[in-house]
């Protein structure tokens, strides 16, 4: 799992080659995702901002990857 001040190395110094890669179809991909997320994560969309439900969680907990659960950060890293 990445702290901020990983992330900050992997940006100056480049990004860390994954642990795995995932791959799916077109058609996988459509029915693991809802809508939203499949034009967000594949299709390289974005949502509103603030529109997200998890904006006003800040409860403790994991954050990961809706395509390959990967962990991305620790609820207490949230801004």
């Amino acid at each position: 799992m990445l702290d901020w001040n990983k992330i900050i190395e992997f940006g100056d110094d480049n990004n860390p080659a994954p642990d795995r890669k995932v791959t799916k179809t077109d058609t996988e991909w459509r029915e693991q995702l809802t809508p939203e997320q499949y034009q967000v994560t594949r299709k390289a969309g974005t949502e509103r901002p603030f529109s997200s439900e998890m904006c006003s969680l800040f409860e403790p907990g994991l954050y990961g990857c809706v395509c390959c659960d990967t962990l991305l950060f620790d609820a207490s890293e949230k801004f």
